[in-house]
């Protein structure tokens, strides 16, 4: 097929190929290029062997090319993108419209693409330059599963105003009673096909599925319109432990602690609506709150083995008095009593001549008062006045701490904790795979999946371990210096400060923030 024919040279197709006859030398290389552009289906490879017949115009019958199809379809390797190339002029694909689109179409499928053919392409398709003429549907990823647990109160102690009087108010215990939610989890899904441009069916992940950690012995696990939900088994306290949701047990006294129930002692948490009457105590294993408006006077002991302590009337103690708690400690006022707790004690309103130890004390900082008494603590105390005008000894001790070796800890405690935590979650991600796939274990299968819940259940405990001492850590590092002593509104003389070993005695009125750093005192 002649393709150009004049006095220089003749081109012509034969068989997919392109050949020139140079029948006369003076057309240069440059001229030849402008004409090829008017043809593009033709494509010149050789150009060493097209130079030289133009030059030499030898009459001679030479191969420099190949004829380009009308059009080119290429597919991706993951055949999710076809695209196309028409070899034609503008002015080719105006006139010829209708059969070029139908030539489209036929090629597409002699290419086997029948998905995701895009119209706009076919129906207004581009001259001479490469376009996206069909895309696959992508397989979609089922969602994960989700789950929500019950979430425990903030314990943070506030200080309203209600026009009159000021009161300290804290939502201590989370109660629950049986049959009450305590969780969920929405299930996985399997997610939605998708196609290539071939038709191929391209089968979608499901997504991740999740354990629900529970104690089986206090909640129970019920389906309903593909949600599973946790409830309570029993009345008691929400609480997790070793990485589960559980209820603790719990014991209300409506009313008094006296005469009528003796002294308590209770494995879980207390709730007393009263008061509890001089001479009784109350111990127990979890959180202690005991809600009446008076407090409690001239008891002997209440005690947390592993919670915290709220006595929302304060004490008045009589010098005899103790309350004790693993955790923190939240009362109104404590007059003439000893508090003990392994980490924050609040104080609402004002500590009388009281013995207190514990991490931090932190009594409120507009109306707050710490006066006489002893206050020992690890890491601050703080409060709006220290002693009084009539100059009460108040004695102020802050252990502190050493800030390099305490940051170090930190570090060794992140890496373990990192460490363990990515292993834990190792676990985890096995056991949900287990999970999905309960009912269809057999029994070797079934006991190595509770050996891998066994070994999850010690790791949590470890890694609740790590958590709570770095928790602790990072409290006291929130100290400033290595040791601090906060005075919001004053400091009356015959307040003495140690800081350490550094001590200040109080002479006049002061206020502001007192801290330790390298075993010297600094005020700001």
């Amino acid at each position: 097929m002649d393709l150009i024919n004049d006095e220089y040279f003749r081109m012509e197709e034969e068989n997919g190929s392109i050949f020139i006859t140079v029948l006369q030398k003076g057309y240069s290389l440059n001229q030849l290029d402008q004409l090829v552009r008017e043809h593009p289906r033709i494509s010149i490879t050789k150009f060493v062997e097209l130079k030289t017949s133009l030059e030499q115009a030898i009459s001679e019958k030479i191969h420099i090319g190949d004829w380009k199809p009308l059009i080119s379809i290429s597919i991706s390797e993951n055949k999710m993108i076809a695209k196309m190339r028409l070899n034609v002029t503008e002015a080719q694909l105006q006139s010829e419209c209708e059969k070029i689109t139908a030539d489209i179409m036929e090629a597409l499928s002699v290419h086997g693409i029948t998905n995701g053919i895009m119209e706009t392409a076919v129906k207004q398709p581009i001259a001479n330059k490469e376009f996206v003429v069909a895309k696959g549907n992508s397989a979609l990823t089922g969602t994960d599963a989700v789950v929500r647990y019950f979430q425990l109160s903030d314990r943070k102690p506030t200080i309203r105003e209600d026009g009159k009087a000021d009161y300290f108010d804290l939502h201590f215990i989370d109660e629950v009673k049986a049959g009450e939610w305590l969780g969920e989890k929405i299930p996985c899904s399997d997610g939605v096909p998708g196609r290539n441009v071939l038709g191929e069916v391209l089968l979608p992940k499901k997504g991740k599925d999740k354990p629900l950690f529970y104690d089986h012995k206090t909640v129970e696990k019920v389906e309903k319109n593909d949600v599973t939900i946790l409830k309570a088994l029993v009345d008691g306290v929400v609480q997790y432990k070793d990485g589960k949701i559980s209820v603790g047990n719990h014991l209300i006294i409506n009313g008094d602690v006296g005469t009528g129930t003796g002294n308590i002692q209770f494995d879980g948490s207390v709730t007393i609506t009263g008061m509890v009457s001089a001479g009784f105590s109350v111990r127990a294993t979890l959180d202690i709150s005991i809600q009446g408006e008076l407090g409690i006077s001239g008891v002997k002991e209440v005690e947390s083995e592993s919670g915290d302590i709220f006595i929302k009337g304060g004490v008045f103690g009589n010098n005899i008095t103790l309350i004790k708690a693993a955790k923190n400690i939240f009362l109104k006022h404590a007059n003439e009593c000893t508090l003990e707790a392994g980490e924050d004690i609040h104080i609402g309103y004002y500590a009388l001549g009281a013995k207190i130890k514990g991490r931090n004390i932190i009594a409120n900082e507009q109306k707050g008062k710490i006066i006489g008494g002893s206050i020992e603590a690890k890491g601050k105390v703080s409060a709006a006045v220290f002693g009084n005008r009539l100059e009460r000894k108040t004695f102020i001790q802050v252990e502190g701490f050493n800030r390099f070796e305490l940051e170090h800890e930190l570090s060794e405690l992140l890496l373990r904790y990192k460490e363990k935590v990515f292993y834990v979650e190792g676990l985890k991600k096995q056991l949900e795979s287990f999970e999905g796939l309960q009912s269809h274990l057999n029994e070797t299968q079934l006991k190595q999946f509770q050996q891998l819940k066994t070994v999850y259940e010690d790791e949590m405990i470890e890694v609740s371990f790590l958590e709570a001492r770095r928790k602790n850590v990072m409290k006291l590092l929130e100290t400033k210096g290595e040791g601090q002593v906060s005075i919001q509104v004053a400091a009356y003389p015959e307040t003495t400060l140690q800081i350490k070993n550094q001590k200040k005695h109080v002479q006049t009125l002061i206020k502001g923030t007192i801290y330790c750093d390298r075993n010297t005192l600094y005020s700001e």
